[in-house]
């Protein structure tokens, strides 16, 4: 496997376990965490996607 499909993997192995916990947190009733787990893990993937689809340009 290739460095930048790992990267790939990882970032959408973190975006899931994070979607997976705003869920938990959700189905709790802690909608602050569910805020900070979306918001995170959206600029977590963001930047993973960003990262890979420009990985020859980044070095």
């Amino acid at each position: 496997m290739e460095t930048h499909h790992a990267v790939l993997a990882l970032v959408a192995l973190v975006s899931l376990v994070m979607t997976v916990r705003a869920v938990i947190a959700g189905l709790s009733g802690n909608f602050g965490t569910v805020g900070r787990q979306v918001g995170v893990g959206g600029v977590i993937f963001a930047f993973g996607v960003a990262l890979y689809r420009n990985w020859d340009s980044v070095g």
